[in-house]
């Protein structure tokens, strides 16, 4: 089943601005109540756009905290990187995943175990089904991050935050666009056992576009 807040858009521009002023909002709240936001940020296209649009509002940036859901094992100015996505604040925590997978992921759950919960989690979705780097298949153990060897697309080391990092948050931003994610979507609906299925919660906000709707 779906999240409750399942919202369909017209299409991944509608997506990315409405997550824009979603993000925002959240922000607000978190600044107000704490004094910081915590953001983990999804990799993808709609993502970025998302982003984008954020970075040209005006927000107390000095206040925001970013982390990411997962990161590919590459060298750090590697245009793959997925902590080439970002936002306008000093305050950033990528992951170390120049490092190699195993030792990344011991790092990272370092520097999140005193961050949690998270303000947002923002996830994304593969037309496998997978989220960050959590692909069909994989093993969850009891950290708070995965170090991946075998992901079926390049590169095959990663590491992603766990299915337990990824929903200690106050609130998850999930976000689903283009047609080739139908027949995940479908399975998702369905009640399919997929790593996107595992990960989400059932209070989270979904936004998704009619293309991926099947709409």
């Amino acid at each position: 089943m779906l999240p409750s807040d399942t919202q369909v858009l017209v299409d991944a521009e509608a997506v990315a601005q409405r997550a824009c002023e979603w993000i925002a909002a959240a922000a607000q709240v978190a600044i107000r109540e704490r004094g910081v936001f915590r953001l983990v940020l999804a990799g993808g296209g709609t993502p970025q756009r998302a982003y984008d649009l954020l970075a040209d509002t005006p927000q107390d940036w000095d206040k925001w905290e970013i982390f990411w859901g997962d990161e590919r094992c590459l060298p750090v100015e590697h245009v793959e990187r997925n902590s080439r996505m970002s936002l306008p604040t000093e305050r950033r925590f990528p992951i170390p995943a120049e490092l190699g997978a195993e030792a990344a992921a011991e790092a990272y759950a370092q520097t999140i175990h005193d961050k949690l919960p998270f303000d947002v989690v923002m996830l994304g979705m593969g037309e496998d089904g997978h989220t960050a780097s959590l692909f069909p298949g994989f093993e969850e153990g009891k950290s708070l991050t995965v170090a991946v060897f075998d992901a079926p697309k390049p590169p095959p080391e990663r590491v992603s935050l766990s299915v337990a990092a990824l929903q200690a948050c106050r609130q998850q931003l999930v976000l689903v666009t283009g047609a080739g994610k139908v027949d995940a979507l479908a399975q998702w609906r369905s009640g399919a056992c997929l790593p996107i299925v595992l990960a989400v919660r059932e209070d989270a906000c979904l936004l998704v576009d009619a293309a991926a709707y099947g709409e």
